[in-house]
């Protein structure tokens, strides 16, 4: 598929005339970093049984959880604890540095980003390279968490609690401090690039409509919102989405990271 290089182009100016520019990204981010999406053939609903990442699973049998999540370390086809930010990343990276971009709300439990260069990356799910204790919430990095495992099956805390991965389970509340930081991002920005997702599991799908005031959590009365400053939405993805045509004010289609790749080398031309 070959990029709409005036999409792009028009993409530049936004971006380059924008005060508050904000991300949103999706496991389709990601994939080109060999990182496997949930949903999608061959995809990880297809290798690990879904009923694993649910809290009322871990609860009743932590140790089964953990096995799996051991298994997941050791496959040579998840390549989640040794994958490698993409060019898509790195764009994501320079765009913020040179002050472009304010903030990265990310649907992904990868730490990419981070690895990248973004400082300011805010995680709706949670991140799989840590785990935290139950008890005391003291975080673990992974590599800690496999030497506890040599000793303590399920792993412990250095206060005795156990230790669970440092992701969002279904059946378990997005973080208070990510969901509000979220909600206040998508109101105040101007421009919201939504990256590599369907658009289709909330909260997180809801954020490009609070962008454009069709939706406010957080203003109004009643769930009413009220009016803000016109901001854009513009979807780089594979493939439509709920957002498209209705939300979005277009979308570019194509992999992330080559669309990302061009605009980062559009914008480095003109900042020379």
């Amino acid at each position: 598929m070959t990029m709409d290089s005036s999409l792009i182009d028009k993409t530049v100016e936004l971006l380059l005339g924008a005060s508050h520019v904000v991300v949103l990204t999706g496991a389709g981010i990601s994939t080109e970093s060999g990182v496997p999406d949930f949903r999608s053939p061959g995809g990880i609903w297809e290798r690990y049984d879904p009923a694993m990442f649910f809290i009322e699973r871990f609860l009743s049998d932590p140790e089964e959880v953990w096995r799996c999540m051991l298994d997941m370390h050791r496959s040579s086809e998840f390549t989640l604890w040794d994958a490698r930010p993409n060019k898509g990343h790195r764009a994501l990276a320079y765009l913020e540095t040179i002050g472009i971009i304010r903030s990265v709300i990310t649907q992904n439990v990868d730490n990419l980003h981070q690895k990248a260069g973004n400082r300011t990356v805010i995680e709706f799910h949670g991140n799989m390279l840590f785990a935290r204790c139950m008890r005391c919430r003291e975080k673990y990095g992974y590599e800690q968490v496999l030497e506890e495992l040599g000793t303590s099956f399920p792993p412990r805390c250095r206060c005795g609690g156990m230790l669970k991965p440092d992701a969002v389970f279904f059946g378990e509340a997005i973080p208070q401090d990510a969901l509000k930081r979220s909600f206040r991002e998508a109101e105040d920005c101007d421009l919201m690039l939504v990256i590599g997702t369907s658009a289709q599991v909330e909260p997180a799908a809801s954020l490009p409509r609070i962008a454009k005031g069709m939706h406010s959590l957080l203003r109004g009365l009643g769930g009413i919102p009220l009016a803000k400053p016109r901001c854009h939405v513009i979807e780089i993805n594979w493939e439509p989405t709920p957002l498209t045509g209705s939300v979005s004010d277009f979308l570019i289609q194509g992999k992330a990271g080559e669309v990302l790749f061009a605009i980062e080398q559009k914008i480095r031309q003109k900042k020379g």
